[in-house]
């Protein structure tokens, strides 16, 4: 009986001593790591839009890319990648919609930002007036939908007031001109051709005479095609007018509209009649068709 009960005591004892002694030897347990919030700044001056920031994937930067050069320009120098992707950073909501905001740089002067940190949209830069103020302010929406608080730093010039008058007046000369000599492209892409740069330069006089009216670019399509190819076509092509407007020194406020097929002028199936709605048009926002 008395060996038994030291046996039993010494195996106490050691469980004890193991208890207390052989966890101090042991590594603690690795604790993970917080993942570091996605971040994004984008600025655009002097043409020049640069791109910074961490993402969490490839995927996410290429579509950013993809959607910056078609809009500033795809030649080197006009949008300069300075984006990261690091297996750190978590996955964020509102990585998918910063394709859909870039847009909103082209329609500030001279200079323009925006920054995101995980937990705010930061918006900066000049504008021609309230109208313009607020039509960014709504298009930065798929932004804010996913949670990220607006800072509103843009500035709102006060622009002269246009008569109906003069705005109906600038519409009919804009008219004349694409009516004579139209805006073309190289087939199947938003290139413009040499000879339209022409008609653009002949536009452009006419628009810095009003820099303050707000003008929207239509791009149509004839009807052969997918029409989901049309309409990004279109868009594309009428994204390529704006840029060249913009990068010739117009402040306007130009919105790109893409109508793809949807609104032909000439329903004849003849070479001349399908060239007739391949076609860019000017619209005064506000004035009527002529």
């Amino acid at each position: 009986m008395m060996r038994a009960a030291i046996l039993a005591s010494g195996a106490v004892a050691l469980t004890i001593l193991a208890v207390l002694c052989v966890p101090s030897h042991l590594p603690p347990p690795a604790a993970s790591k917080p993942l570091t919030p996605a971040s994004f700044h984008a600025l655009l001056e002097h043409r020049t839009l640069t791109l910074r920031g961490s993402l969490p994937s490839e995927s996410s930067k290429a579509a950013i890319l993809q959607r910056a050069r078609e809009l500033y320009g795809a030649a080197p120098g006009r949008v300069v990648d300075e984006l990261t992707v690091d297996p750190r950073v978590g996955p964020a909501a509102w990585v998918g919609n910063v394709p859909k905001t870039l847009p909103i740089l082209g329609q500030m002067a001279e200079r323009g930002s925006i920054i995101i940190d995980g937990r705010s949209v930061v918006l900066s830069g000049r504008v021609d007036g309230d109208r313009t103020k607020a039509t960014l302010l709504r298009e930065i929406t798929p932004l804010t939908q996913t949670g990220l608080v607006l800072e509103d730093h843009i500035l709102a010039a006060q622009a002269p007031v246009q008569t109906q008058a003069s705005a109906s007046a600038l519409q009919k000369k804009l008219n004349e001109v694409l009516a004579h000599a139209s805006i073309e492209f190289d087939s199947n892409t938003a290139t413009i051709t040499p000879r339209s740069r022409a008609t653009l330069d002949q536009l452009i006089t006419l628009i810095q005479r009003a820099p303050s009216t707000p003008i929207e670019i239509g791009g149509h399509t004839d009807k052969y095609g997918a029409p989901d190819y049309n309409l990004q076509l279109s868009r594309l092509r009428a994204d390529a007018v704006r840029r060249y407007f913009l990068s010739h020194g117009l402040a306007n406020q130009f919105t790109s509209v893409g109508y793809g097929a949807s609104r032909p002028l000439s329903a004849a199936q003849t070479r001349a009649g399908l060239q007739h709605n391949r076609r860019i048009e000017l619209h005064i926002k506000g004035v009527g068709d002529l």
